[in-house]
């Protein structure tokens, strides 16, 4: 043994060297002194055992005794004892190798225990909860000795900590399986089981066969789903029933019925964990369909709230650490060395977004159109105003200016679409596109190997903008003298306009402290109160950046939902259902309003709103059940925050 100063590694040492969990404390005592005085050298922390190593030994003992690995024995103060469990562990492991090799070897009980040991010393627990603990997670060490707990008053299992549960599996299967060899018992357990199952005859067979000349097959078999369970609780059942009617056990029978009482256990924990794969194994293919579906694109808020057909959460059904392997798995691994499926694209302000690849392009072509309106109302308000002032700019009349004009307004006004076209991944999926001959199929915003224009992509012309603002003009700046006179006159004011401005600063410079003090005197002494529609309307802004995803707005939101739950093809019908469904809307928040306070106006009051209107048979007639409950609860956001 090498050396150590770990007393329990001391004392089990001690123990087997005298071939008894006994150990006399002053015997102990003294065979630490020396082998403290022989390895000190070695060991300086040998040093406490030099002197009187009783007080030493005391200190470590007392964590030892608290996690049952000792125990102290204290009848007689002259001979006081140290009950060593390890000792115990080791002894039963290598009963457990017997039984492997003749399962006729029987369980070790606590009868099998020697005299006079301390019952405390055995972690006893219910036999479902330590099997199923130890099958979970085992942490195999010999500082635990298990005792099963058995129902019915079937004497306990003694099982090490020291071994794998695999050992104390196979050994249990093991005893079934002779018994069942002997052929007083095969053809009568085989007959009830056939006899049970009608029409399934031949498959109640096989399991049979297999779990008693297969033992593999048969273990296999309880690692999947399907009728081996069904099968393995029945023939338990068989066997219980029958040997629980006996009177007078013998050896034999005990170790049948613990058998079968811990295989029970043991085919519930499979048949568990088999219910709890496919549970998770349905939500990520759930997981992974949502994230095909329409906006196509995903924050990881967002997926964390997906849920299933029924409303129940995703999340829950999967772990944490499921779904980031999931996730890990779909944005890494590729074939041929081409891009993954999933893409990962992150926006100015960090926020991460994941999307399919197959995706990409649609998505870019619906972020585009949604973007088109508001680019296109922005420049044209802007170029507006230069030309009522008599100014110009290079992106009204430079294509190439024009471009770049489209890719800062993009950046601001569709932070989503700007990213994705400035994604790293862009070119080489264009590329994998044309090698698979996918591009007629999606459409493309590559013209060869060249992106397209924004003004190509975003579908905006920039003559057509530029029409668009001169039409906003007034009249008479068409006629070129009145316009030239008019430009005279505005570009002098702009000069006088500008020196006021300046000594207006300077002014503003000297009184600013005044002014300060007097705002803050103004706000302390009088605070006029905010209306209930203001306030109604601050808490629906509120809502709105929690429903919203970011880089969107509550209007495409609202479309996209439409969308999804108005399949109408007739534009007329169309717009009817969907003021139908507007008008049912604001009738009922008009009445809810009249007594909900604005401070109640919050995302989890709406989300119960809209769910009651959703379950009314009105509501209920709309097949796309989650699309119109998003709906809902965004155009009652949006109908207060326009109040």
């Amino acid at each position: 043994m090498a050396a150590t100063s770990n007393i329990s590694v001391l004392l089990k040492y001690f123990a087997t060297k005298q071939n008894s969990p006994f150990v006399i404390y002053k015997d102990f005592a003294d065979y630490v002194k020396r082998y403290a005085q022989h390895n000190v050298e070695e060991l300086p922390e040998l040093v406490t055992y030099l002197g009187n190593p009783e007080s030493a030994i005391d200190k470590e003992l007392i964590p030892l005794v608290e996690s049952r690995q000792v125990a102290l024995l204290e009848s007689d103060p002259a001979k006081k004892q140290i009950f060593v469990t390890g000792f115990l562990n080791a002894k039963y492991a290598d009963r457990y190798k017997e039984i492997q090799s003749n399962a006729a070897v029987p369980f070790p009980t606590v009868s099998d225990l020697p005299k006079l040991t301390p019952l405390d010393i055995l972690n006893k627990q219910n036999s479902q909860d330590i099997i199923f603990k130890l099958m979970t997670k085992q942490d195999k060490n010999d500082k635990q000795l298990y005792s099963i707990i058995i129902p019915n008053n079937v004497p306990p299992v003694i099982f090490p900590g020291n071994i794998p549960v695999a050992i104390l599996i196979d050994a249990v299967m093991s005893k079934i399986r002779r018994m069942l060899k002997k052929e007083e018992y095969h053809d009568y357990y085989l007959k009830k089981l056939r006899i049970a199952n009608p029409g399934k005859e031949m498959t109640s067979k096989n399991f049979f066969t297999d779990f008693v000349g297969k033992p593999d097959v048969a273990m296999r078999s309880l690692e999947s789903a399907g009728d081996s369970f069904y099968f393995w609780n029945q023939l338990c059942y068989f066997i219980k029933q029958d040997y629980e009617k006996v009177k007078d056990f013998t050896q034999e029978d005990i170790n049948v019925l613990q058998s079968v009482y811990i295989a029970e256990i043991i085919i519930s924990f499979y048949k568990n964990k088999a219910q709890s794969n496919l549970q998770r194994e349905t939500a990520i293919k759930t997981l992974q369909n949502c994230l095909t579906k329409p906006p196509y694109y995903f924050t990881m808020d967002t997926i964390l709230k997906f849920t299933d057909t029924k409303g129940i959460p995703l999340y829950g059904q999967y772990t944490e650490k499921d779904l980031k392997d999931f996730l890990q798995k779909e944005t890494t691994e590729s074939e041929n060395q081409n891009l993954p499926k999933l893409l990962v694209f992150k926006i100015e302000n960090g926020t991460r977004y994941f999307v399919y690849k197959n995706n990409v392009i649609p998505l870019i072509v619906r972020l585009a159109s949604d973007a088109h309106t508001a680019i296109d109302e922005k420049i044209t308000k802007e170029w507006f105003k230069k030309l009522q002032n008599f100014e110009k700019s290079p992106d009204m009349y430079d294509e190439g200016a024009f471009n770049k004009k489209l890719e800062d307004e993009c950046a601001v006004l569709a932070p989503a679409l700007h990213a994705l076209l400035t994604a790293n991944f862009l070119p080489i999926l264009n590329m994998e596109m044309q090698e698979s001959s996918t591009v007629g199929a999606q459409g493309s915003i590559f013209e060869g190997d060249e992106m397209m224009s924004y003004a190509g992509i975003l579908q905006l012309n920039r003559n057509t903008i530029l029409e668009n603002a001169k039409i906003l003009l007034p009249v008479w700046y068409t006629i070129p003298v009145v316009s030239w006179i008019i430009a005279l006159f505005t570009k002098k004011s702009t000069r006088k306009n500008m020196k006021k401005a300046k000594k207006a600063s300077k002014h503003v410079v000297t009184q600013q402290t005044n002014t300060e003090e007097t705002n803050e005197e103004e706000m302390h002494s009088t605070h006029k109160p905010v209306s209930k529609k203001d306030a109604f309307i601050q808490a629906a802004k509120e809502v709105e950046a929690e429903f919203v995803p970011n880089g969107s707005t509550i209007e495409k939101e609202l479309t996209d939902y439409r969308k999804m739950w108005n399949k109408m093809i007739s534009k007329q019908a169309n717009n009817d259902l969907t003021e139908d469904v507007n008008a049912l809307i604001r009738d009922y928040l008009r009445k809810v309003l009249r007594t909900l306070p604005a401070k109640g106006f919050n995302a989890e009051r709406i989300t119960e709103l809209a769910e009651t209107l959703c379950n009314t048979p009105n509501m209920k007639k709309i097949t796309e059940q989650t699309a119109i409950l998003e709906y809902t609860k965004l155009y009652m956001v949006y109908l207060v925050k326009n109040m």
